[in-house]
């Protein structure tokens, strides 16, 4: 218990900042846009990593350390590729979650129009505490939700409907939504510690991109 605690330590806020199953439907904000398949991923994310798990494939930068999810996040269901860390705290990682929202959470985002996209983005970053978030061509056919969480959130304590107090994250994180090629709901979230590095969201995208189920 106590390394799964310093481990939880060392991510922040990220179990706060996560949607789950609340999913809900701003003006789309500037985030990094995440980069479709092209010539150069297989050369920045050499490694394919294949999950016997959970039956699917991603590339990586480089081998990773493999950590089941529920040992971090209760009842979550997915694995935590480590690239980087020292002793318990996590430095650089990918986290992966199966079942990461309810199924009628989340409308096909490959059907909706941008008014409806405009709005079901404004919704999530004002319910969920995101920095920025769009929607973007995860591939040439699918669809993702994309995010960078806020390093301050600000939460309703007492359940009146009105902020009360403000959280502080550790550190930023990218997040990305999606329903896999065959159907399953996933989120893919970046863990960089101690700040969010333009060089460490460049590969987090190439490997999103590379994301299949099996």
């Amino acid at each position: 218990m106590q390394k799964q605690a310093k481990i939880i330590a060392a991510l922040g806020l990220m179990g706060v900042l996560f949607m789950g199953t609340g999913m809900t439907g701003t003006e789309v904000a500037a985030a990094p846009a995440a980069q479709t398949a092209n010539a150069d991923t297989q050369a920045a994310v050499p490694y394919v990593y294949t999950s016997k798990e959970y039956g699917y494939t991603i590339n990586c930068p480089k081998k990773p350390n493999v950590v089941p999810a529920h040992l971090i996040y209760e009842n979550k269901k997915g694995e935590v590729l480590v690239f980087d860390n020292e002793g318990y705290t996590i430095k650089n990682a990918w986290v992966i979650i199966k079942d990461a929202f309810d199924e009628k959470a989340m409308p096909d985002l490959n059907k909706i129009n941008e008014e409806e996209a405009k709005k079901y983005c404004s919704d999530l970053m004002s319910s969920n505490g995101y920095e920025a978030i769009e929607l973007i061509s995860r591939t040439k056919k699918d669809k993702a939700i994309y995010a960078i969480t806020a390093k301050e959130v600000e939460i309703d304590s007492n359940g009146d409907g009105k902020p009360d107090m403000t959280a502080k994250a550790d550190t930023q994180m990218a997040v990305t939504f999606f329903r896999g090629n065959k159907g399953g709901r996933y989120s893919i979230q970046l863990i960089d510690n101690p700040e969010l590095r333009n060089s460490a969201i460049a590969l987090f995208q190439k490997g999103v991109t590379t994301f299949k189920e099996k």
